[in-house]
């Protein structure tokens, strides 16, 4: 876990090296190859003070690390909810959606910039 974390780190600081915008594109997706999956989304990204996931289906907790893989901010999930991380510094973060067993249903790269672009 730790060299994966270390990777996605590396990757991270590469990508932001060339100016490459974050895009709401998975980080990881362990082993759940489903349509549903696919179709769960991060928006707005980059963001400035919020976020929300447009599919709430089996998502029980939502927890950010930063990018040295240490946990910054958690919340239990609920359909239809803005995540509020207006306390978090500006820079790349990777937000992972748990189901009820705290398995990882999805995780994904977010930028927290200062002007939302």
């Amino acid at each position: 876990m730790n060299r994966l974390l270390l990777l996605a780190f590396v990757a991270a600081l590469s990508l932001l090296s060339l100016g490459v915008q974050a895009q709401n594109v998975p980080a990881f997706n362990y082993g759940n190859n489903d349509s549903v999956t696919e179709d769960i989304k991060v928006f707005p990204n980059p963001t400035t003070d919020y976020f929300q996931i447009n599919i709430n289906l089996n998502i029980k907790k939502v927890v950010i690390y930063n990018m040295f893989g240490k946990e910054v901010k958690s919340f239990t999930s609920a359909g239809n909810t803005s995540y509020d991380i207006t306390d978090l510094k500006y820079g790349m973060y990777i937000v992972k959606m748990l189901d009820d067993k705290g398995k990882i249903i999805k995780s994904v790269k977010l930028q927290k910039s200062s002007t939302g672009a």
